[in-house]
C-alpha cells in the first residue's frame, strides 16, 4: 500500500497514528471515561431535588428517623413514634440505616451535616450503580454493552424513581451492591487459577453480598437470582454434558455462595440483616441443590445412566419433581403466597396503588426514552433474544464461559417476574432490563467490529454507530433534568397546609402526644423535621389500625365509634384532599362493597355552572345538568343557604353546595364523620349527631383543607336546665350556650366515644383566671354505655366566675413506653410483648407527664374483620366489618410511683392460656368461622390511674 508522505514522516517519528490503535485506545481509555461522565450526570439530574427542604417521598421521612439513630447506635433498636402507645421494635433492613450513619461519617469530614449527607446518598449510589452496570455489562458482554447500559441508566425514569434526592429507600442500595457482587463474582469465576485477583474479588463478593442482604428487605430477590443461577447453570451443563465446566464451576462458586449464605445468616442475628427466614430456606434449598449436584457427578458410581442427553435430563427431571413436592410439603399452602408475596393478598393490600398489577401503559411510562414509546424494554427483549442465541452458540462450540450468558438470563427473567408482580418493583426490574438493552446495542458493535473489512472501516462504522445512537441518551437525559426540575420546584410530599398544621401541633402539645390521619401521613407526623408527635399507624406499621380509623372515616353515629384512647389519640387531623382516596378508605372501613370499590367513585366535584336549581310546581328541586344529561341527586345539602332539598335520586349520591362549587358524595358515605370534619359540615343524619361528633373532636386548628381536631374520649354535646317544670336545652357543642348563675338543675348529655363510662365521679370547678374557687363532686359511681348513652342529672350552685368545666374522673390509660422492651433479657416485640402462657422478666422504660402512682397490666386486644358474604376479596359483593375488641387486662402489679419523663421498670409478668383462642372461638360461634378474619392480636404493657377527663369548659 503507497503511503503518504505525513504517513511516512510520523512513522519515522515513531509516531502510532493509525486508526485502529486510537480506536483501541478508545475502547480500553475512553470508554470508561465516558462511563464516568455519565456517572456525573447521572448523579446531577438525581441531585436536582436535593434543594427541597424535607424528602419528596413519604417513606423517607421515617428512613431519616432511623438513620439519625443509627449515627450513635449503629443499628437502631426501637422507634418510640410508630404504633402508640408502645413505639415498635425496629426491623427490617436495618442495615441500611447503617451504611447511611457509615457514608455520614465519611462525608461529614468535607462539611455534611446529617441531613445533608442523607440528601446527598440517592444520588450518590445513582452515580455508582451507572458504573457498576458498565463494569458487569463489559465483563458479561462487551465494552459497548456496558456503555449503553450505563447510558440508558443514567436517564431512566425506572432508574431514577428511587435513586432521586429526597427518595432514600433500600432499593436503590440493594442493586448498586447486588451489580457490584455480580461483577466480583464474574471476575472471580473467570479466573482459573489461584491468584490475587481471585482471592480479591473472591473476598470483596462476600462483602457486597452482606451489604445488599442488608440494604433492604427484598434483598431475596438477589439471593434467589444467585441461587437460580447456580441450580440452572449446574443443570444445564449436566444435561449437555459439559461435565468438566460443570465441575469447575461447582468448585468455585459453591463454597463462595454457601460462605455468603452463611455469613448473611450469622448478621441477621444482629438486626443488621433482615431476611432471616429466607436465608434459612436459601440454606436449605441451596444444600438440596449440592446433594442434586453430587448426584449428577458421582451417580454412575451408583448405577444411574449418564450415557446420552435423554438420560440426563430425565435424572435431572426427576430429581425436580421430588424437588418440587418437597418445597410444597416444606411451604404448605403457603406455596404460592411466598412466591407471590407482593400480590394483592387482603384487603388493604388491594388498596395500595404500588401492589397494583403492572400493566403495558406502566411499562411505557417507565421505560421509554422520551414520550411513551417503550424503547428500553423493547431493546431488552431484543437483549435477550441475543443472550440467548449466543449461549446456544456457545453451548455448540463447547465454550466454557456460558455461565455468563445463564446468569444474564436468570437475571432477566426473574426480573421481569418481579415486574409483572407488581408495580412497585418497575425500578427493581430495570437492573436486568437496562442490562440487556444495552446488550442489543452492544451486539450492533459487536457485529460490525467482527465484519470482514478492514480495521479502520470497522472503527470508522463504530463510530458512526455512536452518533447514531447519541440522541438516545441525550434526549433522556434533558427529559429526566426537566422532570427532575419540576419535581423540585412543586410541593413534594408535604403541601404547605400540611406544614404549618404539623409546626403548630409541635409547638401547642406536649412531646408525648399523638396524632393520626389516613395512614399515609403517619410518617410526617412522625418526622423530626415536622410534628415529631407519635402516630397511631403509619406507612409500614399498625396496619391493623388502618381497617379501624378507615372504618371512623367512613361511618357516623354509634358505627363509627372506636376506642381511640387505647391508643392514646390526643389529636386528629382530617385532610379534604383524601376524597381522592376515599375508596379505598371507605372500602377498608366496611361502608361499601369491593364491586362499589372499583366502579363508584365516592366524590366528585361538579362546576357550580352544572347545579340548577328549578321550580317544579311550587317545589324547589336542584339538577346536575352537564348538558347532555340531568340529574337529580338523593339529597342537596345547600350550605351557602343553609338548607336541604329533597331529590328524585337518579343517580346515588349527595349533593352539598359550597361557594363556587359542588362536591357529589356517594350516598352511603355521604354523611361519615371524614365529610362532616374535613369540610366541617355540622349537617346530622341522626339528630345531635354532628354535636356529639364535634364535641369529642373539638377543632383546635386549621389551615387550608387540613383540619386539627383535639380528640376527648369523653365530652358534654348538650346542657339542659330544668324550668318551670320542664327540661329546656341551653348549650349544645355547635350553638353553644352560658351556664346560667346560682342554684342549678341540670341535666348534661354525655357523648363517650368508643368506651363505657365507668364508676365514675363527676366534678365540677369554677375559675377566677386560673385560680380554682369552687370544685365539688357532683355524682360518683357514674355508669354509662357508649351505645346507649342517657344523660345525668346534677343539682349545683353556679358561683360568679370567669370560667367553669365539668370533669369526669374515672380509671384510664397514660404514659407511653419509651425505649425498647425485654423479657428475660431478650427484647421483644411491645405491643406483643409476652405469648399465652408465657412467663418472665419484663422491662421497660416509660414515659409520663408528670408524677402519679400507676397500676401496670398486659391488655390482650384483638384486630378482625367479619366478612357477611364471605371471606372472597375478589368478589364484586364482598365486604367487611372492621372490629377492635379488649380482650382482657391481666394485672402485673399495682401502685407503681413514676416520675415525670422516662422511668425504667422491671417487674414479673405471665399471660394466662388461651386468652385469645377461647375470644375468637366465641367469635366464630357468633359470626361464623367462615366470616371472620382475624388481622392482629396485641399484648400491650399498659398502665392504668385515675384520671381527669375534661368533659365541659366554658
Amino acid at each position: 500500500m503507497v503511503k503518504t508522505k505525513v504517513k511516512e514522516k510520523r512513522k519515522k517519528k515513531g509516531e502510532k497514528t493509525s486508526l485502529p490503535e486510537y480506536y483501541q485506545k478508545f475502547k480500553t481509555y475512553g470508554l470508561p471515561l465516558i462511563v464516568l461522565v455519565l456517572a456525573y450526570f447521572g448523579f446531577k439530574i438525581r441531585n436536582v431535588t436535593s434543594n427541597y427542604k424535607t424528602f419528596l417521598d413519604p417513606d423517607t421521612f421515617f428512613h431519616y428517623e432511623m438513620y439519625r439513630i443509627a449515627i450513635h447506635n449503629w443499628i437502631p433498636k426501637y422507634f418510640a413514634y410508630a404504633d402508640p402507645p408502645t413505639g415498635i421494635k425496629a426491623g427490617g433492613y436495618l442495615g441500611l440505616y447503617t451504611i447511611q450513619a457509615v457514608f455520614y461519617k465519611i462525608v461529614s469530614v468535607f462539611g455534611y451535616d446529617p441531613l445533608g449527607a442523607f440528601k446527598l446518598w440517592p444520588p450518590f449510589v445513582g452515580a455508582m450503580t451507572i458504573i457498576a452496570v458498565y463494569l458487569l455489562g463489559r465483563k458479561l458482554h462487551s465494552n459497548w454493552a456496558g456503555l449503553w447500559a450505563s447510558a440508558f441508566m443514567m436517564f431512566s425514569y425506572a432508574n431514577f424513581s428511587k435513586t432521586y434526592s429526597g427518595n432514600n429507600r433500600g432499593e436503590g442500595p440493594f442493586m448498586m451492591f447486588f451489580i457490584y457482587a455480580v461483577f466480583l463474582l464474574m471476575i472471580y469465576l473467570d479466573e482459573k487459577e489461584w491468584n490475587w485477583r481471585k482471592v480479591l474479588s473472591g473476598a470483596l463478593f462476600l462483602l457486597m453480598s452482606i451489604l445488599y442482604m442488608a440494604a433492604w428487605t427484598g434483598s431475596t430477590f438477589g439471593v434467589g437470582i444467585l441461587l437460580l443461577f447456580a441450580g440452572v447453570t449446574a443443570v444445564v451443563f449436566f444435561i449437555f454434558g459439559k461435565i468438566d465446566a460443570l465441575k469447575g464451576f461447582v468448585r468455585d462458586f459453591f463454597p463462595l455462595y454457601g460462605l455468603s449464605l452463611i455469613l448473611g445468616l450469622a448478621l441477621s442475628y444482629t438486626g443488621f440483616i433482615g431476611i432471616k427466614w429466607f436465608l434459612i430456606f436459601a440454606i436449605e434449598t441451596f444444600i438440596a441443590l449440592s446433594v442434586l449436584v453430587a448426584i449428577m457427578l458421582y451417580g454412575e458410581r451408583i448405577g444411574l445412566n449418564y450415557s446420552d442427553r435423554k438420560h440426563r435430563f430425565g435424572t435431572v427431571a426427576v430429581i425436580a419433581i421430588i424437588g418440587v413436592l418437597a418445597v410444597y410439603g416444606y411451604f404448605g399452602k403457603d406455596l404460592l403466597k411466598f412466591l407471590g408475596s407482593a400480590t394483592q393478598s387482603n384487603p388493604l393490600y388491594q388498596t395500595v396503588a404500588e401492589l397494583a398489577k403492572t400493566d403495558w401503559n406502566t411499562i411505557k411510562a417507565y421505560y421509554s426514552v422520551k414520550t411513551k414509546d417503550a424503547l428500553i424494554f423493547i431493546l431488552s427483549a431484543v437483549g435477550f433474544i441475543i443472550v440467548a442465541a449466543r449461549f446456544v452458540r456457545k453451548l455448540a462450540r463447547n465454550d466454557l464461559t456460558g455461565h455468563k450468558e445463564i446468569f444474564l438470563v436468570t437475571y432477566y427473567i426473574g426480573s421481569l417476574y418481579l415486574l409483572l408482580l407488581a408495580v412497585r418493583f418497575v425500578f427493581q426490574a430495570s437492573g436486568a432490563i437496562l442490562l440487556l438493552a444495552g446488550v442489543a446495542i452492544g451486539e450492533i458493535f459487536l457485529f460490525v467490529e467482527e465484519m470482514k473489512e478492514s480495521t479502520t472501516t470497522k472503527a470508522l462504522y463504530a463510530v458512526l454507530l455512536i452518533l447514531l445512537f447519541l440522541p438516545l441518551p441525550l434526549i433522556g437525559a434533558q427529559y429526566m433534568n426537566s422532570i427532575a426540575t419540576n419535581t423540585a420546584k412543586s410541593q413534594g410530599s408535604v403541601p404547605s397546609e400540611w406544614v404549618n398544621s404539623l409546626n403548630w401541633l409541635r409547638e401547642n402539645s406536649n412531646p408525648l402526644d399523638s396524632a393520626t390521619s389516613w395512614w399515609d401521613y403517619g410518617y410526617w407526623i412522625e418526622s423530626s423535621l415536622l410534628s415529631h408527635r407519635r402516630s397511631a399507624t403509619d406507612g409500614g406499621h399498625a396496619y391493623d389500625r388502618r381497617y379501624i380509623v378507615a372504618d371512623f372515616f367512613s361511618h357516623y353515629g354509634n358505627e363509627s365509634e372506636q376506642d381511640f384512647e387505647a391508643w392514646e389519640l390526643n389529636y386528629l387531623i382530617v385532610w379534604q384532599q383524601d376524597i381522592y382516596k376515599f375508596n379505598a378508605i371507605s372500602y377498608l372501613g366496611g361502608a361499601i362493597t369491593y364491586g362499589e370499590y372499583r366502579k363508584n367513585p365516592m366524590f366528585q366535584l361538579i362546576p357550580a355552572q352544572y347545579i340548577q336549581y328549578v321550580n317544579e310546581s311550587g317545589k324547589i328541586v336542584v339538577y346536575i345538568n352537564t348538558g347532555k344529561y340531568a340529574y337529580q341527586p338523593v339529597f342537596t345539602i345547600d350550605l351557602t343557604k343553609g338548607r336541604i332539598i329533597q331529590g328524585r335520586g337518579d343517580i346515588p349520591y349527595v349533593l352539598y353546595v359550597f361557594q363556587g362549587y359542588g362536591l357529589l358524595a356517594y350516598q352511603k358515605i355521604a354523611f361519615s364523620n371524614f365529610v362532616r370534619l374535613a369540610f366541617h359540615i355540622p349537617y346530622s343524619f341522626e339528630p345531635w349527631d354532628a354535636q356529639k361528633l364535634f364535641a369529642n373532636f373539638k377543632p383546635v386548628h386549621s389551615d387550608g383543607g387540613v383540619s386539627t381536631y383535639e380528640f376527648r374520649p369523653f365530652a358534654v354535646y348538650r346542657i339542659d336546665k330544668f324550668e318551670n317544670g320542664t327540661w329546656k336545652a341551653f348549650h349544645s357543642t355547635l350553638g353553644g350556650g352560658k351556664l346560667p348563675l346560682g342554684e342549678q338543675r341540670l341535666r348534661l348529655w354525655i357523648s363517650a366515644f368508643g368506651r363505657d363510662v365507668k364508676d365514675a365521679t363527676l366534678i365540677f370547678e369554677a375559675y377566677n383566671g386560673s385560680v380554682l374557687v369552687k370544685r365539688e363532686v357532683l355524682a360518683e359511681g357514674v355508669n354509662m354505655n357508649h351505645l346507649n348513652e342517657t344523660p345525668i342529672e346534677v343539682n349545683l350552685t353556679v358561683p360568679n366566675a370567669t370560667s367553669y368545666r365539668f370533669v369526669l374522673a374515672q380509671n384510664g390509660p397514660l404514659g407511653v413506653l419509651d425505649g425498647p422492651v425485654y423479657v428475660n433479657g431478650k427484647e421483644v416485640n411491645p405491643s406483643y410483648v409476652l405469648d399465652e402462657g408465657q412467663s418472665g422478666e419484663l422491662k421497660l422504660t416509660a414515659a409520663f407527664r408528670e408524677e402519679r402512682t400507676v397500676d401496670l397490666y398486659l391488655r390482650a386486644s384483638i384486630v378482625y374483620y367479619v366478612a357477611p358474604n364471605g371471606k372472597d376479596i375478589y368478589q364484586e359483593k364482598f365486604y367487611l366489618e372492621p372490629h377492635q375488641d379488649i380482650v382482657t387486662y391481666v394485672p402485673v402489679k399495682e401502685g407503681i410511683s413514676v416520675v415525670a419523663g422516662d422511668n425504667h421498670i422491671t417487674v414479673q409478668a405471665s399471660m394466662p392460656d388461651g386468652v385469645f383462642e377461647s375470644y375468637v372461638q366465641r367469635l366464630y360461634q357468633k359470626y361464623g368461622e367462615d366470616k371472620v378474619v382475624v388481622v392482629r392480636k396485641r399484648v400491650e404493657p399498659i398502665f392504668i390511674a385515675k384520671k381527669e377527663y375534661v368533659i365541659w369548659e366554658g
